[in-house]
């Protein structure tokens, strides 16, 4: 019986044996629950099974039920700024540029001009720049300062005629600021230059028009101490003052002057168009002189009726149009037709410059030849007649005055003195391409000829700056060149030297 208790043991005993053997295996191991007891009420368990890095972890709801959960606070940063709006550029086809020297008794008519740009309307795609400079006694309107001032021309919604509502603009070229007062000199050639290079740098366009607004007396140089007749120096420093009168510093711009400081400003480029709002602005001395700055050249030849141009007729339909140089032309000239066809006296040409040259040089050669036919004085009263009583003229209404005689009625009178007359006159209209007058008119070129004294007296001679010749720095270039028209110091052969300088037995 013992034998057979111990037979029935020993199988026991093995099992026993192998159960507390380790083989190594992982599914040997057998771990042992060691989460707490649940309660009767917890007794249905909901298992959730996460798949994370090819790793399966079972979560069970009930070993969140007696901890308390803490959840760590992130700082959230701040969402980040919109983007910027797309930046649009905008084409600017023209930039103009008014060079407004009213620091004198124009200077209300500064500020009628100056609000009519103001209620133009024109686009983005134009630009119109004014550099104003007031005078002291003359109109008291905005604040009545008296400095000088640089705007970007804003339109005025509520079409005001007094009160000045464009952008003040800084500008480091001409030392401005706005808010602050300067004083500039408009007749200081190198004010005009900073303004050019100002525009050109800071609104670069397509193309460039500037507009020389103010006094002007044509190709006028400064006076020079040979010059002054009789002690009337009064008579002789009111009359040579070219164009920008300044009455603070008691000056003027030259011709050439105003030349030199287009061309520095624009760094060579040639204006589209340079355009005057001056009187006697359209002469064929000043035209030869700004050959090189500008491609066309408008103004009239006379003096300028009323205030001059009508800034919100000339912008707003040259901006609604197809804003080539073409259609700036056509736009100045309908704005001034239509304000000024009742004046007797009002004309307005417009030159193409590139022609200008080529015509001076003819105009001298043919001046040479009328010069040799003057050899009595009969020949020489019967053209100095068509100079002076014939020929469509242009001068002011007080004297002492200077005296231009229109170009192409000269030589239509002159025709009969001269071979070559009909071919002189077709390069001229090639020239002045454009031409009006309210009284129908012949109108071209004013060419200046002498200075009245009054009426009925000329003055036996000519300003220094109009000889060929003379012991002066700044000739103009057409004194220079048109060596069959203008006085000639050495010689007696041009043709003012034979109407003016030469005996007759």
């Amino acid at each position: 019986m013992k034998i057979l208790r111990l037979l029935l043991l020993f199988p026991l005993a093995l099992l026993l044996f192998a159960c507390g053997t380790d083989f190594s295996t992982q599914d040997s191991l057998v771990k042992p629950d060691s989460r707490p007891e649940k309660t009767d009420t917890e007794t249905v368990e909901t298992l959730v099974s996460v798949k994370e890095d090819e790793k399966d972890y079972i979560v069970d709801d009930a070993d969140f039920t007696d901890y308390e959960v803490f959840e760590e606070e992130i700082e959230e940063e701040p969402p980040p700024p919109p983007p910027p709006p797309p930046v649009i550029e905008i084409h600017r086809e023209w930039t103009i540029l008014v060079y407004m020297a009213a620091d004198n008794n124009l200077e209300s008519d500064a500020i009628t001009d100056f609000n009519e740009m103001e209620n133009a309307d024109f686009d983005e795609s134009v630009t119109v720049l004014a550099l104003l400079d007031r005078a002291e006694k003359y109109d008291a309107t905005n604040d009545d300062w008296t400095d000088t001032r640089l705007y970007r021309i804003c339109r005025d919604e509520q079409q005001n005629k007094t009160l000045i509502v464009s952008e003040e603009l800084d500008c480091d070229e001409l030392c401005l600021k706005s808010g602050s007062q300067t004083e500039l000199d408009m007749a200081n050639p190198s004010t005009l230059s900073a303004f050019c290079e100002f525009a050109r740098k800071t609104y670069p366009a397509d193309n460039y028009a500037l507009i020389l607004w103010g006094h002007g007396s044509g190709w006028r140089e400064a006076a020079s101490e040979t010059e002054l007749v009789c002690g009337e120096d009064s008579f002789e420093n009111r009359n040579f003052r070219a164009v920008a009168f300044d009455n603070a510093s008691d000056s003027y711009m030259t011709i050439s002057q105003l030349g030199k400081a287009v061309f520095e400003g624009m760094d060579g480029e040639k204006l589209a168009l340079i355009g005057f709002d001056t009187c006697f602005g359209m002469c064929l001395e000043s035209a030869y002189e700004l050959t090189d700055c500008a491609c066309y050249m408008a103004g009239t030849p006379a003096l300028v009726p009323e205030s001059g141009w009508n800034y919100t007729e000339f912008l707003t339909r040259f901006a609604a149009g197809e804003k080539s140089c073409e259609s700036m032309i056509d736009s100045i000239f309908a704005q001034y037709e239509k304000s000024y066809g009742n004046y007797a006296y009002a004309s307005f040409s417009c030159v193409d410059l590139s022609k200008i040259p080529s015509f001076v040089t003819q105009f001298s050669d043919y001046s040479f030849q009328l010069a040799s036919s003057i050899n009595d004085k009969a020949e020489r009263d019967r053209i100095m007649k068509i100079f002076t009583e014939k020929a469509v003229s242009y001068c002011s209404a007080s004297f002492p005055t200077d005296f231009y005689v229109d170009v192409k009625s000269c030589l239509s009178l002159l025709a009969p003195s001269s071979k070559g007359t009909d071919s002189l006159i077709l390069a001229l209209d090639d020239a002045v391409f454009r031409s009006w007058s309210a009284s129908g008119k012949t109108c071209s070129l004013g060419l200046f000829f002498c200075v009245y004294r009054n009426s009925s007296v000329i003055q036996s001679s000519h300003p220094a700056m109009y000889v060929n010749g003379a012991r002066e720095p700044l000739l103009s270039r057409f004194v220079r060149d048109c060596t069959g028209y203008v006085p000639l110091r050495d010689e007696n052969v041009s043709l003012l030297n034979r109407l003016f300088y030469t005996n007759f037995n």
